[in-house]
């Protein structure tokens, strides 16, 4: 069985915790990336696009980690020459799933359910 079953599942575990497709409606999130649980990369994890906010960030990545409790990344990040340049980077540790959308909310200012 190959493994892009499991980057699926991984990445819709990560999504559905944040509301899921309430959540991409309602902040307008796209362009989603996952990587899934390897040899090379024991951390699954899911990225994706935001809008415009008030904390000035373009990106957001959660790390799905040992302790089952995630990583998450805000940040703007641009192309320089050819060259990802980040700044306005924000990092959070040892966020529990149900913590994920009062956070999300916190730092970007857009709420992710009605």
């Amino acid at each position: 069985m190959s493994a892009k079953p499991e980057i699926v599942e991984e990445a819709y575990t990560i999504l559905s915790q944040l509301g899921g497709r309430r959540f991409l409606v309602m902040t307008g999130a796209d362009k989603l990336m996952a990587a899934g649980r390897t040899a090379s990369n024991p951390n699954p994890w899911l990225r994706m696009d935001l809008r415009r906010n008030q904390a000035q960030v373009n990106r957001l990545k959660i790390t799905l980690m040992p302790t089952d409790t995630y990583k998450v990344e805000f940040y703007h990040q641009k192309l320089v020459d050819w060259e990802p340049v980040i700044t306005n980077q924000q990092t959070f540790e040892m966020v529990y799933g149900e913590d994920l959308p009062a956070l999300f909310t916190s730092v970007t200012g857009y709420d992710t359910h009605l």
